[in-house]
């Protein structure tokens, strides 16, 4: 198969101004491999076609830590379907790509290309980066996901599931908090430390939509979908499509959704609770799992922390990038960026 290049959009975000979708708040395509799919540079790859990763990684960095933001550039959306229905589309796929990177790094280790202990920085990035993610895609008020997220898949199928998302099965038993496939290594520690954090998110953001905890695939009377017919249906509502596109290009999609999601929440936040309504706290609305120290941190690191996952898929690391505490590292850090694939 030939992937004509022009339609995987992979260039890389020229400023603070809005570049994603079109127009702000717009949607775009995402282009995976299939989820079991080796590192294939497809025929007919045109020398030059993306920016080097690594100096995007670094530019990306720059603006999400740039004085002021990148708030100025964006207004300030008050559409809820439209910003949340951004937020839940465009932070799934890039939890997608999130898997995927960390499915092929532990392939990686698994051949026995990256030692174990080099993969451990950027395995815990890769986590927090998807922790950071589902506190995105998770940000509507419990009123508008049942109004606008719930009916948008229940359209799709009466049993739509995340657990019909082909990417996620290859690190179930990761994040259920199964042995780590590194094994004992120096940096296990940090990579524990996110998994049971992904696991507190998890938990909180299904408390704060789903309270009653019936799902659309517990409610539904539709008992019975072929495999490759869900994952098709997954893939289409979330706009995915898959092809034999290269690492590269994966990468560069990742880039381009990780600043339009900074933009976004410099100048909205991540909880609709604290933006929406002044004077409020999250902690009156949110569930307990949500509101814990490692929680708050994140929400303030938020954008570094998506960052350095950036810089960790472009398998180059600027000369410092923070460790998950906001302090400067060296050394490790970036050889653990170059081999992190």
């Amino acid at each position: 198969m030939t992937v004509n290049w022009d339609v995987v959009l992979t260039d890389s975000p020229p400023g603070t101004e809005w570049d994603y979708g079109g127009y702000p708040y717009g949607l775009e395509p995402l282009t995976l491999p299939p989820a079991d799919c080796p590192d294939v540079v497809p025929t007919g790859r045109r020398s030059g076609d993306h920016d080097d990763e690594g100096i995007a990684a670094r530019r990306l960095i720059g603006l999400v830590r740039s004085e002021g933001g990148l708030g100025g550039a964006v207004a300030p959306c008050r559409d809820d379907e439209q910003l949340y229905g951004f937020r839940w589309i465009t932070g799934h796929q890039a939890s997608f790509i999130i898997w995927w990177l960390t499915a092929q790094l532990l392939g990686q280790v698994g051949r026995g290309e990256v030692a174990p202990g080099d993969a451990a920085s950027p395995l815990a990035g890769y986590i927090r980066a998807y922790c950071a993610l589902l506190l995105y895609s998770g940000s509507c008020s419990p009123d508008v996901y049942d109004a606008v997220i719930r009916p948008s898949m229940r359209l799709r199928h009466p049993s739509f599931s995340g657990s019909w998302a082909a990417d996620y099965a290859p690190l179930r038993a990761l994040f259920r908090g199964g042995p780590l496939p590194i094994g004992d290594v120096p940096g296990s520690a940090d990579v524990r430390d996110a998994v049971r954090l992904q696991q507190a998110i998890h938990d909180g953001i299904a408390a704060k939509l789903v309270p009653d905890g019936e799902s659309l695939l517990r409610r539904s009377p539709v008992r019975r979908t072929q495999p490759q017919l869900r994952s098709l249906i997954y893939d289409n509502y979330f706009m995915t499509l898959r092809a034999p596109v290269s690492r590269e290009a994966v990468g560069a999609q990742l880039l381009r959704r990780v600043v339009a999601i900074a933009q976004d929440v410099a100048i909205q936040g991540i909880d609709p609770v604290a933006s929406m309504e002044p004077g409020v706290s999250p902690e009156d609305e949110l569930p307990v799992e949500l509101c814990v120290d490692e929680v708050t941190e994140l929400r303030r690191s938020f954008s570094d922390v998506l960052a350095r996952s950036a810089a960790y898929a472009a398998r180059s690391a600027p000369e410092v990038l923070p460790d998950q505490s906001g302090h400067g590292t060296r050394g490790h850090e970036a050889r653990a960026a170059e081999v992190a694939s």
